[in-house]
């Protein structure tokens, strides 16, 4: 092995005519002199250069791994051993697998030979490489011939300007002695995923939305084109940026007829965009090949590409896991007890032929929304919680000034800010670094006073979900779940609930909309409510209606102790009091106004209930308000969002507790307009009629004796 002195080998004879420093055209900014010799269509690429060095130095800089780490990678295993494994790291998060068939060193008279077999970080077909080093008068002629089985066409546009750049790179540090691993690469990672289905099929199963979501771990945005897509790096990597520049779809170009897109990709950390293509090419009979490649990293002008590289090519090894994941065949996992999740087979067997994939895909897109939701609802509980929301919607604030108003910790401001950016509940201004919550937004959110205000449903979040375990062992028995072993925090959030309503639309909006009701409650009635929880209906009535008295009922003691302090502390003791009776014997008459709101579904004899409240009504006039969720005649019509929210509440509370005392937990979607009219008659009600509301979440109902 010659040694490398450290101004280049010894006997190098001067550069025959050609600047390691100057532009080339052809391959603007190598400047090499290396270039392509053949593109055959399917199978060969040809790079040829001219080295001004003796083959036994070329040779030596080639196979040797200290002198291969100074311009190409880091070679570990038997790297030019013939009949030996090794990889090729290029510390940028790219490596290759290697396998060498065949190395022949080279004499003055016969060339040398290396061959051997490598494979891209492990992802996609391995492809065949032979170095031939050519003795001559002036130096040595480096033949590189890369050949693949069948690759895909346009596998020759990275390879094609690859390889020259490597060659170029070995003519520069046989020159200089230094270091030159870095100049040719302007292009990579480049990601080949070899599918088990034919092009058009597995193109039109990846691009489709709830598949893009998965494997490309999308979290906004989609594959049209200049429609901004923004892509989950993995790890703490952040987020990228796709913007689709170019869309063929299809049977659109010739020749291929492939479908393909053309892409920009942008970092926070870029001054400019990396340049990207995306393609399927066939490979036989049902199979293809996904292809991703990125050029023009010398536009970015980051100080560290190094490590953007390896950030880059760790998201797209991952990429391939998932896409490849979407063709796999679901057969039994492994197991003593023969357990399949597809069903359906024989034997166990898991029944995969007829699954449609594009509808997993947009299923896989619905659970990942659902999951992010939940995600965002814990992290919207915690703003709740801190004030987060409120000291926002003061105005846009960056992590810093955010934490300033708050008096919370600023990195952990800073990661709840970018969690509820990406759920899409902020906007962020990367000019000021300021986040903002929209006034729309603030008043769902943020503004207490404002009948869209949901802030207060995201404090159910901790406390029912702390209830998992009780719950599950609830479904095992089939008992319920007494009220008092729901944490306090549960009816908290529940009291916040209902305030965004009874504040804003109790006597404002409901009392008003039955005929003759406030006149009645203004020359001085009585009233009750049913399930008063901490009072805060029978103390907004009491405010409004000072001559009129009022009685709220319900089983929790504890919320008949804080109701009892809220009256105190208003000042109205003498009109507003709290039993912690059971309204169906205690309920005293005659009263002009009886309310249940959220109450019904949940009480132990729901037909008692509301003959209760038929006998305490005054005849002629007396009515009963009912307030329950908006829930469909047809429990299957009880879809989306609402019917969701609802059903879990009912699932891991109303029905517990329900049960509990011994009632037959209706449910909180249990007691539609036709079920409830049926209960109504029987407890001797002449009338039962809806009042408008604005509200998907509840239904009002007026029931007359």
């Amino acid at each position: 092995m010659a040694a490398r002195p450290a101004g280049g080998f010894a006997g190098i004879p001067a550069a025959p005519g050609f600047d390691l420093t100057a532009t080339a055209s052809a391959f603007t900014p190598l400047g090499g002199v290396s270039f392509p010799v053949a593109q055959d269509r399917w199978e060969r690429l040809v790079t040829m250069g001219q080295i001004p060095a003796t083959a036994d130095v070329v040779w030596d800089a080639l196979t040797d791994p200290q002198h291969l780490r100074e311009w190409l990678a880091v070679a570990h295993g038997g790297w030019a051993s013939a009949g030996t494994e090794s990889t090729l790291d290029f510390e940028d998060g790219e490596f290759f697998y290697c396998s060498t068939t065949r190395a022949v060193a080279p004499t003055s008279s016969r060339p040398g030979t290396l061959e051997y077999l490598w494979r891209w970080v492990g992802v996609g077909p391995a492809t065949s490489v032979t170095w031939t080093l050519t003795p001559g008068a002036d130096g040595t002629t480096v033949t590189v011939v890369e050949e693949a089985t069948n690759p895909p066409s346009d596998w020759r546009s990275w390879n094609g300007m690859g390889w020259p750049g490597i060659v170029d790179q070995l003519v520069g540090y046989l020159r200089t002695g230094t270091n030159t691993r870095w100049p040719w690469r302007r292009m990579g990672p480049y990601l080949q995923i070899p599918l088990p289905a034919m092009p058009f099929q597995a193109w039109e199963a990846l691009t489709s939305p709830g598949a893009v979501k998965h494997w490309m771990q999308r979290t906004s945005g989609s594959l049209d084109v200049d429609d901004p897509m923004t892509l989950m790096m993995g790890d703490a990597s952040g987020t990228v940026e796709l913007r689709v520049t170019k869309t063929v779809d299809t049977a659109q170009e010739f020749p291929s007829y492939m479908p393909y897109v053309e892409f920009e990709l942008r970092r926070p950390s870029w001054r400019s965009a990396l340049g990207g293509r995306m393609w399927i090419e066939p490979t036989g009979l049902g199979q293809s090949l996904l292809q991703v490649f990125h050029f023009d990293w010398e536009r970015l002008d980051i100080q560290d590409p190094v490590t953007e590289r390896k950030l880059l090519t760790g998201f797209w090894i991952n990429a391939a896991a998932r896409a490849q994941m979407l063709f796999a065949p679901q057969g039994p996992p492994a197991g003593p007890h023969g357990w399949s999740s597809g069903g359906g087979g024989a034997n166990g067997q898991a029944a995969t032929a007829e699954l449609d994939f594009p509808a997993a895909m947009g299923f896989a897109e619905k659970v990942m929304g659902d999951l992010g939701g939940a995600m965002a609802s814990v992290l919207a509980a915690l703003g709740v919680r801190l004030g987060l929301f409120g000291a926002l919607a003061g105005g846009p604030a960056t992590a810093k000034e955010l934490a300033g108003r708050t008096d919370l910790a600023e990195r952990y401001v800073r990661e709840w800010l970018w969690g509820l950016h990406s759920a899409g509940y902020l906007d962020f201004d990367s000019g000021s670094e300021r986040f903002t919550l929209p006034p729309e937004r603030a008043a769902v959110l943020a503004d207490e006073r404002s009948p869209l205000c949901l802030a207060p449903a995201y404090g159910l979040v901790p406390p029912l979900a702390g209830m998992l375990d009780e719950v599950a062992e609830a479904f095992r028995t089939g008992q319920g779940i007494p009220h008092e072993q729901y944490p306090d925090g549960l009816y908290q959030a529940m009291e916040q609930m209902s305030a965004s309503w009874l504040d804003t639309m109790l006597v404002e909006h409901w009392l008003p909309a039955v005929p003759g009701l406030t006149e009645a409650l203004e020359r001085g009635g009585k009233a009750a409510d049913v399930g008063s929880g901490s009072g805060r209906a029978v103390l907004a009535m009491a405010q409004r209606f000072p001559d009129s008295e009022f009685t709220g009922y319900d089983l929790h003691q504890p919320n008949v102790d804080r109701a009892a302090a809220a009256a105190e502390e208003a000042g109205l003791n003498g009109r507003a009091r709290f039993e912690a009776t059971d309204a169906t014997s205690g309920m005293a008459g005659p009263l002009d106004l009886v309310t249940m709101f959220d109450v019904l579904h949940d009480a132990p004899d729901p037909p008692a209930l509301l003959a209760a409240a038929h006998r305490a009504l005054e005849p002629s006039g007396g009515v009963l308000l009912v307030l329950e969720s908006n829930a469909a005649a047809d429990a299957q019509d009880n879809r989306g969002a609402p019917g969701t929210i609802l059903y879990a509440t009912s699932t891991l509370y109303c029905v517990p507790s329900a049960l509990a005392d011994g009632g037959p937990a209706l449910g909180t979607l249990g007691l539609p307009f036709a079920e409830l009219a049926e209960l109504a008659v029987r407890a001797g009600f002449t009338s039962t009629e809806e009042i408008p509301l604005q509200s998907p979440m509840n239904a009002l109902y007026l029931l007359r004796p």
